[in-house]
């Protein structure tokens, strides 16, 4: 299934869900969600942020011609734009700043014109440093770190800065981390009930439903003498599960000793 989720809100806000047909890929599934969140969303967003794999000029064709821009991460899946930009990069002074504990060396280009792409596109790439800690020979010492970021987007410079591109470009993760890994761990969004495609598409909206709903009484509804014990979305249910089964449920806080994973 492909899904669909609000970025950058104080709740984690998932919106849709498409099935994935036998015999076609990911990007079909998505460009029939798309197509049919911009007519149920017309205002909702502005723009679609996806992975390397939508980085394809019929998807992103598609966006404009909805009226979306786009922001996807740029990988070898497109080595003449990279190789374009990197050419200009070359002769260029990156920008510099530090967010979110790590050090950004930025650089940021528009007008890139493809054969597949019908809008001019604009590329960033980045190198983020940031230091972690690692285990070595029985103790926890810190290390750099450096990766490197790429991104086209159709989003011009007049409309948005390097830096909230940057911030777009990663609020990607925010469908895996807070989505997929948190349903998947604590909603049971694994867990196959029926093998009616019908069936299962009910039950991830159910899901969906029932998340933003928990999110919402949890992060505007919570009476501060209850937040005291229940500190956590995950504790928050674990109440109301409880309750549901006729018994009390006491938020515990669990210590263990440090030591190599």
């Amino acid at each position: 299934m492909t899904a669909c989720n609000l970025l950058n809100t104080s709740i984690d806000l998932p919106l849709d869900v498409e099935p994935i047909i036998a015999g076609e890929n990911e990007v079909a599934s998505a460009k029939r969600l798309v197509t049919r969140m911009c007519k149920q969303y017309r205002r909702f967003f502005d723009v679609i942020v996806a992975d390397a794999l939508y980085m394809e000029g019929p998807f992103i064709n598609l966006c404009k011609g909805l009226g979306k821009d786009v922001v996807v991460v740029l990988k070898n899946n497109f080595p003449s734009l990279i190789e374009d930009a990197q050419g200009l990069f070359d002769r260029m002074q990156p920008q510099h700043w530090d967010a979110e504990g790590r050090h950004i060396e930025a650089w940021d280009v528009e007008g890139f014109e493809t054969e597949s792409v019908d809008a001019p596109l604009r590329v960033l790439r980045t190198i983020e440093t940031h230091t972690k800690k690692v285990w070595e020979n029985g103790r926890r010492v810190e290390k750099d770190a450096v990766c490197q970021w790429w991104w086209a987007s159709t989003i011009p410079k007049t409309r948005l800065g390097t830096k909230q591109l940057w911030k777009r470009g990663h609020s990607r993760w925010q469908i895996e981390n807070n989505i997929f890994n948190t349903l998947g761990q604590h909603w049971a969004l694994n867990h196959c009930y029926s093998h009616d495609p019908r069936a299962m598409i009910n039950f991830v909206l159910m899901l969906f439903m029932a998340f933003t709903l928990a999110q919402c009484f949890f992060k505007r509804n919570l009476k501060p003498q209850m937040q005291a014990g229940l500190s956590t979305l995950i504790a928050l249910t674990n109440q109301l599960y409880a309750g549901l089964n006729g018994k009390s449920y006491i938020p515990m806080l669990r210590v263990s000793g440090a030591g190599p994973p």
